[in-house]
């Protein structure tokens, strides 16, 4: 069955968190998660505070509700008094402030005279402090899509929540590793008119972000939330929409739910949902509101410049990437993988690097090298930027052929250095070759003359070219 959605009424849009790669917000503390033992924990219970209104948010009280106490975990040296709510914060970091201006310039947006950090109030025990800090820093873009345009709202930077590690009735641990990540929100305007629309809106705000190099990549390192509602149903704001490719049934199954309800005829209020496995959603609290948002006395305005802002320069985007790719001789496919693939800028940086190695080659191995080498160990194994620089050296140099490089990765992945993992795949010279060849076809001399040609290259798997056996058997 058809779903006539504009019939429904529906009004749907997004908010995007991205972390971006480069140091904490308000400290000089890594952005790395650990799953060491952590030095040391520290028990609290937060309180919600008044906003500028002179209320208390709605959501922050509902929490307070719930009496729990947290738990706070952290290490001598990647934690700070910033972390623990010790310390006032640092100036906020200046590179995550170029990359998020830069995004937003992207997004087509404007920008406000002066950036003010503000505190927004959550005492889910995500931050020491019962706050977040995050400010506004451009508002009023767009994004094109198939069915036309997204207005995009609005344009945070802030900081990100502590990690949840476990949870008991009365208190919730938390880890301080992932508190105060930088993290870019964009936030559209409801111009999705179909859950396929969320779809490629997402994508590609996440290409967007993705083609500025300075985002971090890996699961949890962006996540999305939903607005969903259809006519006579409030706003519904959906967390933990983790795949892409299942935002459109989410979309599907919450437009169900709503009419549902509206049957009811029970009074409906705007709320937080999250997303179960199933892809259906549940109550999760109340909708946070203006309340919950005061200014950050500790650290000061942010004047902006705007010759700052017409300097930015704006990355290359990814549809202009994969035009320069397919100039470089790369195939139409691996093109389009490799500008969507964490391996884009290794890709790059070796394709200028190792000139005489067929681009496909680089692009091919590391797309698809540690899925192949997962087959035969039946592991997994991510290999270092290093590790893949040893073996295109090698290629490069012409010591090595391209039907050795799976060898060598498995041999790496067994644990054997890539260098000494090579040395049993060194190509064989014309000269040694021809001597190689006639050796193997008077030891298979009874073999049928259609079926010599496969033995040798089995035999000489990695050490020559099939190409060149061919030849000489000829």
């Amino acid at each position: 069955m058809v779903i006539d959605y504009k019939t429904l009424g529906l009004k749907c849009g997004l908010e995007i968190h991205q972390q971006l790669a480069t140091h904490k917000l308000f400290c000089d503390d890594p952005s790395a998660l650990r799953n060491d033992r952590p030095d040391f924990t520290v028990t609290r219970e937060l309180r919600p505070m008044a906003g500028e209104t002179g209320q208390i948010d709605i959501a922050a009280a509902f929490e307070k509700t719930k009496q729990k106490h947290y738990i706070y975990e952290g290490y001598n040296n990647t934690t700070c008094l910033v972390e623990l709510d010790e310390e006032p914060p640092h100036q906020i970091n200046s590179e995550a402030l170029d990359i998020a201006f830069t995004v937003a310039k992207m997004l087509h947006c404007k920008f406000p005279d002066t950036v003010q950090v503000m505190r927004k109030t959550v005492v889910d025990g995500s931050n020491t402090s019962a706050f977040q800090r995050t400010a506004l820093i451009a508002f009023s873009g767009f994004i094109e899509t198939s069915l036309g345009k997204v207005r995009i709202a609005t344009v945070c930077l802030e900081e990100d929540a502590a990690r949840r590690i476990a949870e008991t009735p009365d208190s919730v641990t938390y880890r301080l590793d992932r508190l105060g990540i930088p993290l870019i929100e964009i936030a559209t305007e409801p111009d999705i008119h179909t859950p396929e629309q969320a779809r490629e809106c997402a994508e590609k705000l996440g290409m967007l972000l993705r083609s500025t190099g300075k985002v971090m990549r890996g699961i949890g390192t962006i996540r999305q939330d939903l607005n969903v509602s259809i006519s006579s149903h409030p706003r519904i704001e959906i967390k933990g929409v983790q795949e892409l490719r299942h935002m459109p049934e989410i979309v599907v199954k919450e437009i169900e739910r709503q009419q549902a309800v509206i049957k009811t005829g029970e009074k409906l209020l705007p709320h937080v949902r999250n997303v179960k496995e199933d892809l259906t959603t549940k109550f999760l609290r109340p909708m946070p509101g203006a309340a919950r948002m005061y200014p950050e006395t500790d650290h000061p305005l942010i004047v902006l410049d705007g010759k700052y802002i017409a300097g930015l320069k704006l990355p290359e985007s990814f549809e202009n990437k994969e035009k320069r790719f397919l100039k470089l001789g790369l195939s139409q496919d691996l093109a389009k993988q490799i500008v969507r693939d964490e391996k884009l800028g290794l890709f790059e940086t070796f394709a200028k690097k190792f000139s005489n190695t067929n681009k496909n080659i680089i692009a091919s191995t590391l797309l698809s090298i540690e899925n192949e080498v997962k087959r035969k160990l039946g592991k997994e194994i991510i290999f270092t930027d290093k590790q893949f620089e040893v073996a295109f050296e090698l290629l490069n140099k012409n010591k090595i052929t391209k039907e050795s490089l799976l060898d060598i990765f498995v041999k790496i992945a067994e644990g054997i250095p890539a260098s000494e993992a090579a040395k049993s795949f060194e190509k064989l010279s014309d000269a040694q070759l021809k001597v190689e060849v006639q050796k193997l076809r008077g030891q298979f001399k009874d073999v049928p003359a259609d079926k010599l040609a496969g033995v040798i290259i089995g035999k000489l798997r990695g050490r020559a070219e099939p190409r060149k056996i061919i030849e000489l058997l000829k």
